[in-house]
């Protein structure tokens, strides 16, 4: 049984749905990432440990960027200077 009227939430999924079969597959690793971000718990939560100082808590917002010497070759990506021998 079909009906004319939609569920807002339904109309929503359909139109991500839509959006994810016309997204480039290099974009999808980010589109996951994302979507993991928004399944974990919201910052304000009363789990969220909030005694620490925001400096301390930047890991939440760490991405995996599949880079496994950026933080060593970092001058390179950033600046395009040549790789150094280490």
């Amino acid at each position: 049984m079909t009906t004319d009227m939609q569920t807002p939430d339904l109309e929503t999924k359909q139109q991500i749905y839509q959006m994810i079969e016309r997204l480039p597959g290099e974009r999808l690793p980010d589109l996951l990432r994302l979507l993991r971000r928004f399944s974990q718990p919201d910052q304000s939560d009363s789990s969220a440990d909030t005694t620490l100082p925001p400096i301390y808590q930047i890991s939440q917002y760490a991405v995996d960027t599949g880079i496994p010497d950026l933080a060593a070759q970092h001058d390179h990506y950033l600046y395009g200077t040549d790789k150094r021998d280490d």
